[in-house]
C-alpha cells in the first residue's frame, strides 16, 4: 500500500455505508459518474485580469473543493477502506507534438504559491516524453483532465476496475451563455465510496470556490 497521505482506515464492519459499499463493490463495474455545467464567469474574468491561467483557477478551486468533501478522498486498497488527504492533482499536460504527459500538482491553499509550483511541474513534464506515470500509485492524488476544445453533454472514461476508486474529472470548452461563461465539468467515482449527495456537496463547493477566485 502506498500510505503517502493516509489518514486513516475505515472499519467496514461497522461502516453505515457497509452495505452500499459491499453492494456495488460486487459490480463489474461500480463507478457512476455525470456532467455538470458551473459557472466560471469569475474565474474567467479573474485570470484575465490577473494574467493567470484560467485551467489553474478552475483546478485550485476544484481541489479546493474535492479536500473539503471527505467522500472524494476515500479509497479501496487491498480490500480496505482508507480516506487519504490532502488531496492533490494529477493533471494530463499537452505539448507540442500533441502528446501529453501526467503532471503531479501538489494542491496548495495559497493560489499564487499553488500557480507557482505548478507552471514549474508542467514545464517539466512539457520537457519529458511518454506519459510520466511515477506517481500513479498514489491514492492521494484524483485524475483531472481536459478537452476545452469540446463542449460536451456526456462522457464516458477509460478506467481500471482496480485503480481504488480515485475519482476522475474532465473540464470542458466553456462558452458563453447570455452575459454568463459556463464550463462543462465531467465527473466519474466509485459508487460504493461516494453517493449522488456527496458530489452535489462537491459541486456546490466548486461553484463556490469558483465565484471566489
Amino acid at each position: 500500500m502506498n500510505n503517502t497521505g493516509l489518514l486513516n482506515k475505515i472499519d467496514v464492519t461497522t461502516w453505515k455505508r457497509r452495505e452500499h459499499f459491499e453492494h456495488f463493490s460486487a459490480l463489474d463495474d461500480p463507478s457512476w459518474g455525470l456532467v455538470i455545467d458551473v459557472n466560471c464567469t469569475v474565474a474567467a474574468q479573474a485570470a484575465r485580469s490577473r494574467k493567470s491561467s484560467f485551467f489553474l483557477l478552475c483546478l485550485h478551486a476544484a481541489l479546493q473543493a474535492t479536500n473539503a468533501t471527505p467522500e472524494l478522498g476515500y479509497r479501496l486498497v487491498d480490500d480496505e477502506v482508507c480516506c487519504y488527504g490532502p488531496l492533490h492533482a494529477s493533471a494530463t499536460i499537452m505539448r507540442a507534438d500533441e502528446t501529453f504527459g501526467c503532471c503531479f500538482i501538489e494542491y496548495i491553499a495559497d493560489f499564487k504559491e499553488f500557480a507557482a509550483n505548478a507552471r514549474e511541474q508542467i514545464e517539466l513534464v512539457k520537457a519529458r516524453s511518454g506519459m510520466c506515470l511515477e506517481n500513479d500509485l498514489r491514492h492521494d492524488q484524483v485524475f483531472f483532465s481536459s478537452l476545452p476544445w469540446l463542449k460536451f453533454s456526456a462522457l464516458t472514461f477509460a478506467r481500471n476496475l482496480k485503480d481504488g476508486g480515485i475519482p476522475k474529472f474532465i473540464f470542458g470548452k466553456a462558452s458563453e451563455q447570455g452575459n454568463e461563461k459556463l464550463m462543462p465539468v465531467a465527473l466519474q467515482v466509485h459508487h460504493g465510496l461516494a453517493d449522488g449527495l456527496h458530489v452535489a456537496r462537491f459541486f456546490e463547493r466548486f461553484q463556490a470556490a469558483l465565484d471566489n477566485c
